[in-house]
């Protein structure tokens, strides 16, 4: 009973679930959506077909988007998806996925939210450490469950509120992408060059002239840059100045790097 899981992630939340889903279900596969996409692997043949991926912006990330209405899916498989969220039900993730995959006759037979940490740091700070532990204790127990209903291919739905709001609110930020990295800046002077700003980039969005990242205007809003940066020389405007940044604790900076 084979099974792909294709994940993406910038600062190791989903990878992480698609990991501990990989270690629970037999002849598992974990696969990077993102590099699947580069490299026109987009055709998938398994019993079981999953997606495990951040919200963004009340909705699916671009090129989770992009990945699903490219990918060719054999016969009919059990099909599921999990959705890392700091705030859950809040949005209409798999109401578009599940329209995406109806035009391959594909059905969505099984959704989850899994909460722990909002990272979008340019909204606001990451919530004190005590928090992240109990939301961590919470989703862990969740992740069991989630592990258990797949391995049984239950079916599942959730909450998914205020779609026609969050689908306004989807597609303004949609529209603005070409200006979205306009408000990256770098500080050269800490700035040491390392290129994983560059190496983490699921767009390719990043050069670097003189060791610093330049923005190429084609940027999904991941924030990988700025959460991977070792010296915080990256930042999102004046409104991440002095925030925490963050990464899974069970994932290394190089289990998310591209390339």
């Amino acid at each position: 009973m084979k099974t792909v899981i294709y994940y993406y992630s910038a600062t190791g939340n989903s990878l992480y679930v698609a990991r501990k889903l990989q270690k629970a279900l037999p002849e598992a596969e974990v696969c990077s959506l993102v590099q699947a996409l580069q490299g026109g692997l987009l055709t998938v043949s398994a019993d079981c077909v999953g997606f495990v991926f951040p919200m963004h912006y009340f909705g699916l990330p671009l090129q989770v988007e992009e990945f699903v209405e490219k990918l060719s899916i054999s016969g009919c498989p059990y099909i599921f998806a999990v959705a890392t969220c700091g705030v859950p039900y809040w949005g209409r993730p798999f109401m578009d996925l599940e329209q995406i995959l109806q035009k391959k006759d594909c059905t969505l037979q099984a959704a989850w939210y899994w909460r722990l940490v909002s990272n979008y740091i340019p909204w606001r700070d990451l919530a004190a450490q005590w928090r992240i532990n109990i939301r961590a204790w919470l989703a862990e127990r969740k992740l069991v469950k989630i592990c258990v209903a797949v391995k049984q291919r239950k079916l599942h739905t959730t909450w998914q509120l205020l779609p026609k709001f969050c689908q306004g609110y989807h597609e303004k930020w949609r529209q603005r992408q070409p200006q979205i990295d306009e408000s990256f800046v770098c500080d050269t002077a800490r700035c040491t060059g390392c290129g994983l700003c560059e190496r983490i980039c699921p767009r390719q969005n990043i050069i670097r002239e003189g060791g610093a990242p330049v923005w190429q205007h084609n940027c999904v809003e991941c924030l990988g840059c700025i959460h991977i940066c070792p010296v915080r020389a990256i930042d999102y405007g004046e409104k991440t100045q002095g925030r925490k940044r963050y990464r899974h604790e069970s994932i290394k900076p190089a289990d998310l790097l591209l390339r």
